[in-house]
């Protein structure tokens, strides 16, 4: 009984990330727990009071603002993003996603990055540490073939902790969250 509940819980979950409706202001309230992950949209304005908690991931994007209000906290060793952005309405077509991974995460000296380029683009590799300081940073020569890609990322001169690498395109960015140890 409590796995049927947990797994409606999940797909309850899925479907209200999956069907969400963007509007032209928000708040958010709503604690986003360990191995959640939530992006929350806005045409005008976000403004948010909540927690993010260690392992969850959120990602805030409005047109012209986000006010994070006093209760908002995101701890240590979560991921939040928020970005100022023109925000469209989503379409019923599937576009392909640019898909990041890292391995092996943790790591010691060494991981390499792979990503996938759903389309030709100019790429941008941005490594920064937990507090948004930028390590390393560099743009590709020229535009880089649609499909799959590796980099390595030399991490003996890193501290021990939390690393955000950040591959961004044209038209799409993703964000994944390294472990050096």
């Amino acid at each position: 009984m409590k796995q049927s509940l947990l797994l409606c819980s999940f797909c309850l979950i899925a479907a209200a990330t999956q069907a969400q409706d963007i509007s032209q202001r928000t708040t958010v309230e709503r604690t986003i727990s360990a191995g959640q992950a939530v992006d929350v949209q806005a045409f005008e304005a976000i403004s948010a009071r909540n927690v993010v908690e260690r392992s969850g991931t959120a990602s805030y994007t409005a047109g012209k603002a986000i006010t994070l209000t006093p209760g908002f906290e995101a701890r240590a060793g979560s991921v939040f993003q928020a970005t100022i952005a023109n925000v469209t309405a989503p379409s019923s077509e599937v576009r392909p996603e640019l898909l990041v991974s890292a391995t092996p995460n943790p790591f010691q000296e060494q991981t390499v990055i792979e990503y996938t380029l759903p389309e030709a683009s100019t790429v941008k590799h941005t490594l920064t540490d937990a507090r948004g300081g930028i390590i390393r940073q560099n743009q590709s020569d020229g535009v880089q073939p649609a499909g799959k890609h590796r980099i390595g990322v030399e991490g003996t001169n890193l501290s021990t902790g939390i690393y955000l690498y950040q591959i961004q395109t044209g038209n799409q960015t993703k964000t994944i969250r390294l472990l050096k140890q």
